[in-house]
């Protein structure tokens, strides 16, 4: 288990972007979006409407009450809203990452339209769960608990592999194939690095927000991705942002 505590808010940035799993315990507590996703500011949402999951992974549409109420729930019916959009369920909360944070996507700095949409709510019952799985278009992600206990399981890329999860050819380096696993809590954040299998268990009720990015850390991963699965367009997209950082020196986003 690789545990970090991080002494400054410049000292972060570098941490999301390493390679190899990381638990950051109590890196995100200060973060104002932390606090604006507690159950109780949730709860003054209590009516709105989201498409979450039920037991078997299919969509339903149900009340933010219900899938806060199931959270709570001793014998949980096992909803999940597992992708939600932040910035749809409220275009103000994107704003409460720290800047720094938010900078770390590269492709913050497209036009709004050609933008992926890579920051998700989470929440989920006791029981609920993520299947194996690698992360959107080779980014990397972190992910900041508010609420709850998660238990999470990685496996390297060229385990990724082996499992047909990433294409022949495209685990780079040589990493230690026995699973990493963290037990993450409120105020947790937790690292998945480009092509890193990894299978999420919410062991309690949790309320979670995660972002994927592509930056100068697993710029050329993605761009060997890309290449080996032949999609031409996303290959070209990221070539020209990572040559417009590569001038300007790192930074951008929002």
């Amino acid at each position: 288990m690789h545990e970090a505590s991080v002494e400054a808010a410049t000292a972060l940035p570098a941490l999301l972007c390493g390679a190899e799993p990381a638990l950051l315990e109590d890196a995100g507590r200060h973060w104002p979006v932390y606090a604006a996703l507690s159950e109780e500011n949730l709860r003054a949402r209590a009516d709105r409407l989201v498409e979450a999951e039920d037991r078997e992974r299919r969509p339903v549409t149900v009340s933010l009450a219900a899938v806060l109420d199931d959270m709570r729930a001793a014998h949980p019916q096992g909803l999940y809203l597992r992708h939600q959009s932040v910035a749809r369920f409220d275009p103000a909360l994107p704003a409460l990452v720290p800047r720094e944070v938010r900078r770390l996507n590269w492709l913050m700095a497209l036009e709004p339209d050609a933008r992926p949409d890579w920051s998700w709510l989470m929440i989920g019952a006791a029981g609920t769960s993520s299947p194996l799985h690698v992360d959107v278009m080779a980014s990397a992600a972190w992910n900041l608990l508010c609420a709850g206990t998660k238990r999470w399981t990685f496996h390297p890329p060229q385990q990724a592999e082996q499992w047909q999860l990433l294409p022949p050819g495209c685990a780079d380096g040589h990493h230690d194939p026995r699973p990493r696993e963290f037990v993450q809590r409120p105020g947790d954040i937790v690292v998945t690095p480009s092509g890193w299998a990894h299978e999420v268990h919410n062991v309690t009720g949790s309320i979670a927000v995660t972002s994927n990015f592509i930056n100068h850390s697993n710029l050329d991963f993605a761009l060997r991705y890309f290449d080996l699965i032949g999609d031409t367009d996303a290959h070209d997209v990221l070539t020209a942002v990572g040559a417009a950082f590569a001038q300007q020196g790192e930074g951008g986003g929002q």
